[in-house]
């Protein structure tokens, strides 16, 4: 039992010699970095930092170009000598990152904003929960480019650039609300959707029709609903 105690012993010794660890760290806060990507071509080898910014590079010794990379962070390009020379200890430089705005009702796929001629508007999740309006119709008035027309108490008529009605197209997920059969007088039937059920609106100012059909003359209002999620488990409480 004691030679075999001994022999794992010295076989850890020996790995723990020729492993060679690496920490990742942010350069202005010394935080660690976990998943920083380690990859390198010849020899091709890959690793990822773990929870503490460490990583083994041991199939890394003979490389003269490893490239380490995450996101938010300035790539590096680094030979293993140059990790040997810095005490196998990178510190990694934040750069910023430029996001453009994304919509998805102009075209119905997924498109940047500053690549649509048109208009768009967009009411997110948070701007309604601030807002907290009574109806579609006050959550479309809360932008101030939509005037909302009310012909009762209550109620609520979208009116863009002066059309309505049946030049204008209401999309709940894609599904159209309203056809172009609908008399030209305002309609209330905007109301009909729960503001706090939208996950986001998209207000698509000029004609749609390309895309959308007739109705679509002087405008789009596309209502993305809440996305519904899978519950995976489900908590039981007991009242004695």
């Amino acid at each position: 039992m004691k030679y075999l105690i001994a022999i794992t012993v010295l076989l850890g010794m020996f790995g723990s010699s020729y492993s060679q660890i690496v920490t990742i760290k942010d350069k202005l806060t010394g935080i660690p970095l976990a998943a920083v990507s380690i990859s390198s071509i010849s020899p091709k080898a890959f690793t990822t930092t773990n929870a503490e910014g460490q990583a083994d590079i041991t199939d890394f010794a003979s490389s003269e170009r490893i490239e380490i990379r995450t996101l938010g962070y300035r790539i590096l390009y680094m030979s293993f000598m140059d990790l040997q020379k810095d005490s196998f200890l990178i510190l990694m430089e934040q750069t910023s990152l430029s996001l453009d705005g994304v919509v998805i009702s102009a075209t119905r796929w997924q498109q940047n904003a500053r690549d649509i001629p048109s208009k768009i508007t967009t009411i997110s999740s948070r701007d309604i929960a601030l807002q907290n309006p009574q109806t579609a119709a006050d959550m479309l008035g809360s932008t101030g480019e939509v005037f909302i027309q009310k012909s009762q108490q209550g109620g609520g008529s979208p009116m863009i650039r002066g059309f309505a009605t049946n030049r204008l197209l209401y999309a709940v997920d894609g599904v159209r609300m309203n056809t172009a059969i609908f008399r030209a007088g305002n309609i209330q039937n905007v109301i009909s959707i729960d503001p706090l059920a939208i996950e986001n609106a998209e207000i698509f100012f000029g004609p749609g029709s390309i895309i959308y059909g007739s109705d679509a003359i002087g405008g789009v209002m596309a209502f993305k609903t809440l996305t519904p999620y899978l519950l995976t488990s489900i908590a039981t409480e007991s009242h004695f």
